[in-house]
């Protein structure tokens, strides 16, 4: 499994090292494990990871505003310690999309509507002015607020946004990969991303976090 760092607290602040790393631990071991940092996959404010089994593409979330939606692409499935490329989603057509969907947002999302994606590389992903975030959405890529919990099932990914939405009380999007996914077909036929809910009603749905 692999514990997240949700903080980009620096050396000398509170510990001895930068944080926001993500780091593997084996589900059969029967100790402490050596705390290694998987450098590979990126420094920030990381609060989830969804890994896709088939594929190995690992997925991640940021709890901060605004946060990055993005995935890494491993050289070696299952070794996310060795090379690979870290990108973030973006909206084809809609560069650095505002997702929030808060009463002043710029740009409005419909919910139940899919929007085709792409990915933009990212540079710099041990993010040493602690704006990897701005960065991407500079770039082109969407704009998330707090991104938590994440969770793949049948081919889709699943994630939350704890204050998206006009009330600022939560969204729940889907992911849709593409048969391609992580190649360059995947150009002609894009992953898709969607908004499945946004509350409107804090009984039903408040501050998601977890999924």
């Amino acid at each position: 499994w692999i514990s997240c760092e949700e903080t980009l607290a620096r050396a000398g602040e509170t510990g001895a090292r930068d944080h926001g790393y993500a780091f593997e631990v084996r589900a059969d071991a029967l100790g402490l494990v050596d705390p290694v940092p998987l450098s590979t996959v990126g420094r920030f404010k990381r609060e989830a990871v969804a890994i896709d089994p088939e594929a190995g593409v690992v997925y991640q979330t940021e709890d901060d505003r605004p946060s990055l939606i993005t995935r890494f692409l491993p050289d070696h499935p299952g070794e996310l310690w060795r090379s690979g490329r870290v990108q973030a989603l973006a909206v084809q057509g809609r560069p650095g999309l505002n997702t929030y969907n808060w009463p002043d947002s710029p740009e409005r999302i419909e919910v139940g509507a899919p929007m085709a994606v792409t990915w933009i590389d990212l540079e710099a992903i041990h993010n040493p002015d602690n704006d990897l975030a701005r960065r991407g959405v500079a770039a082109g890529a969407a704009a998330f607020t707090r991104g938590e919990g994440m969770w793949l099932g049948r081919g889709e990914v699943f994630f939350c946004c704890t204050d998206g939405g006009p009330d600022q009380i939560g969204q729940i999007w889907r992911y849709r990969p593409s048969r391609f996914e992580g190649y360059g077909q995947e150009r002609d036929s894009p992953g898709e991303l969607t908004l499945l809910v946004e509350s409107r009603d804090a009984r039903i749905l408040e501050k998601c976090d977890n999924i």
